[in-house]
């Protein structure tokens, strides 16, 4: 008698459902993705600008920019280390 497991109509199905599963993770996974960009996204610009004064400025002016300069770029390395961390920390689901 033949494994019903490893029949032909079977293992379609199963391959199948696989499928589907794993396109459903990956549009979560996209989703998920897309969220955290956005998230991350006025963070870098802030810093982005922050670095633009920065190079308009002369050496005297630097100390005055610098706290916003660290601000900008110590919240946009948190949001980013944090976002990272919940990608690579996500377990397979079974």
């Amino acid at each position: 008698m033949a494994d019903e497991k490893w029949n032909r109509k079977n293992l379609e199905e199963q391959i199948n459902e696989l499928g589907a599963q794993i396109h459903d993770i990956l549009r979560r996974l996209e989703t998920a993705a897309e969220k955290e960009a956005e998230n991350l996204r006025p963070k870098l610009k802030a810093a982005q600008e922050r670095l633009e004064e920065l190079r308009k400025t002369s050496a005297e002016a630097w100390g005055d920019l610098k706290p916003g300069l660290e601000k900008a770029w110590d919240e946009l390395q948190k949001s980013f280390n944090q976002a990272a961390l919940r990608f690579k920390s996500r377990p397979p689901k079974e």
